[in-house]
């Protein structure tokens, strides 16, 4: 290569940045807010010349490859053009400036700087690039066929992915090479390999301590999540605020013929105040009796017992002036209430109306029959009754 052509690239290079210079020299300052400061075009500017540098380096180096270069310039010849054409345009971008506004000299923005550079910048990498590409294939070329022969070689031996994720997991030692673990000593013809632990061990292991370190600092020292014993006692009051929801679907299905008496303290509350609200008036406060029968004492018109008072308190008794609450009482309120009716029985309030009705006795359901000892028979009595009162 002659001493012109090995200049080339650097009176190229050179033509790229000589107007980048010029326009930098030239240009008008920024009005606050229109665009890029003039200290970014100068950080652009510096890094257009430091491409500039590698570019030549690299050039250098491919001609040391090369011997007298000629790969390089066979692989240069094409872009010569381009490259001067880019040069040619940069450099008659102040000369169409100029002429546009004619008796003016060429003045130019920071914001037109700012791209022009952009530019610059984006054609000196696409040169570096290529050079790598270039310099990548002689080094390949110098290298010479026994490596590529050895890469195949490579490939071909190259485990299964299986294999590559099994060896990083346990780094198990092959057979052939277990000579490099071998521990000098032996009993009874048994020797010791020095086998590293399983990396998936060993990861399991850190794991646990930094779930441990984690668990010690949220739990005992910040607080933020509750020690066992208190998330037990969450868990159950969540769990009976579920069952409670659970039942209360099934509330007011209650009728005449399935309602059982409530003695759970919520519910009679309940009951209580229902029958303060709406059966005061007539059976008094303390179901001694007024217009309406006395509730306190054994006798009951209508049948005694939870389903008969539930049934009197849904239907009522039109002709005795008792009206039909089942338009104004969900069915668990009138089952509330009746339990409640039922708890005056014997409380001997003052003032009590005197007895109507009949005394109402409710049969106990039959109970299961236990099982007959030989040495000490048990005989269970089946007239028992229970007396509701």
């Amino acid at each position: 290569m002659t001493r012109i052509e090995t200049k080339r690239p650097i009176m190229i290079l050179a033509g790229l940045a000589a107007p980048l210079a010029m326009a930098a020299q030239d240009a008008a300052p920024a009005v606050a807010g229109s665009g890029p400061a003039m200290e970014t075009n100068y950080l652009l500017l510096g890094v257009a010349v430091l491409q500039v540098i590698i570019i030549l380096a690299l050039s250098s180096i491919m001609r040391n490859l090369g011997g007298n270069g000629s790969a390089w310039a066979r692989r240069m010849a094409v872009k010569r053009a381009a490259a001067g054409a880019v040069v040619l345009a940069f450099l008659a971008w102040p000369a169409e400036a100029s002429a546009a506004v004619p008796g003016t000299m060429f003045l130019v923005t920071t914001a037109t700087l700012f791209w022009m550079l952009i530019s610059a910048n984006l054609i000196l990498f696409v040169v570096l690039l290529a050079q790598l590409n270039v310099l990548r294939g002689m080094v390949r070329t110098l290298s010479g066929r026994e490596e590529e022969e050895l890469a195949l070689a490579k490939e071909a031996e190259e485990p299964s992915f299986a294999d590559t994720i099994l060896h990083k997991l346990t780094q198990a030692v092959d057979v052939e090479h277990e000579e490099d673990v071998l521990m000098h000593h032996e009993y009874d013809g048994i020797r010791e390999l020095n086998n590293v632990l399983p990396p998936w061990w060993l990861w399991l292991f850190y794991g646990t301590i930094i779930w441990g370190v984690v668990y010690l600092v949220n739990v005992h020292i910040l607080g933020v999540m509750p020690l066992q014993a208190e998330e037990y006692e969450q868990e159950m009051a969540q769990a009976k605020e579920d069952v409670a929801a659970y039942l209360a679907q099934f509330s007011n299905l209650v009728d005449e013929s399935n309602v059982t008496v409530a003695t759970d303290e919520a519910t009679l509350a309940s009951g209580e105040s229902i029958y303060k609200q709406f059966c005061v008036a007539c059976h008094g406060a303390n179901g001694e009796g007024g217009v309406g029968p006395n509730m306190t004492d054994a006798y009951w018109i209508h049948g005694g017992g939870i389903k008969n008072v539930f049934k009197t308190i849904k239907y009522g008794v039109p002709q005795k002036g008792m009206i039909s609450w089942q338009s104004q009482l969900k069915p668990s309120e009138m089952q509330a209430v009746a339990s409640y009716i039922l708890t005056l029985q014997g409380t001997d309030p003052p003032n009590q109306k005197e007895p109507q009705g009949e005394i109402w006795k409710e049969e106990a359901a039959p109970a299961e029959e236990a099982p007959v000892e030989e040495e000490a028979p048990v005989t269970a009595d089946s007239t028992a009754v229970a007396v509701v009162q």
